[in-house]
């Protein structure tokens, strides 16, 4: 009960000093109120993929040239962390593997309102914990309220390692 009396003493001061009206403290809590709900409900670009080249499901470079390095990158995880017909939420990564040896990568962010989207569950759906919108393991969308395909990541799979990229 003190922090009510406190608040309603504050109150009194600032009213008595002539420097805010009630109504126009009322106003300015409900502004803050509501610039604080509209940050968090703002729409979030889902990040790009990083453009490379490499075939998503071989890892083996689309020039034809054969080359498949990873370069200096460090593994985001292994290919037997990833269960045939699921997968995992890495970072803000989903990395899948709808059939046996093919894995395929997503943004986890949702294109909705940038929540982190689930690992795929026992039916294959990617759900996104927020709103409930829901992706096939293929990424694409099932149910909204998003309204767009899950972005693709590009990933490389070299010796059982999987690098994004």
């Amino acid at each position: 009960m003190t922090d009510t009396k406190a608040g309603n003493d504050l109150a009194r001061r600032v009213l008595a000093k002539g420097n805010a009206s009630r109504r126009g403290v009322m106003c300015g809590l409900a502004g803050l109120g509501a610039a604080g709900a509209l940050a968090a409900c703002g729409t979030a670009e889902p990040p790009s993929s990083s453009g490379g080249d490499a075939d998503a499901t071989t890892g083996a470079d689309a020039s034809g040239d054969g080359s498949t390095g990873s370069g200096a990158g460090t593994a985001v995880a292994t290919t037997d962390e990833v269960p045939e017909g699921g997968g995992i939420v890495v970072d803000e990564t989903v990395i899948v593997q709808p059939s046996a040896d093919e894995f395929l990568a997503f943004s986890a962010v949702c294109p909705h309102q940038g929540a982190i989207v689930g690992a795929p569950g026992a039916d294959g759906s990617i759900v996104c914990p927020s709103h409930g919108s829901a992706w096939t393991i293929d990424g694409a969308l099932e149910q909204g309220p998003a309204e767009v395909d899950l972005a693709e990541v590009a990933i490389t799979v070299e010796d059982g390692q999987i690098f994004l990229g």
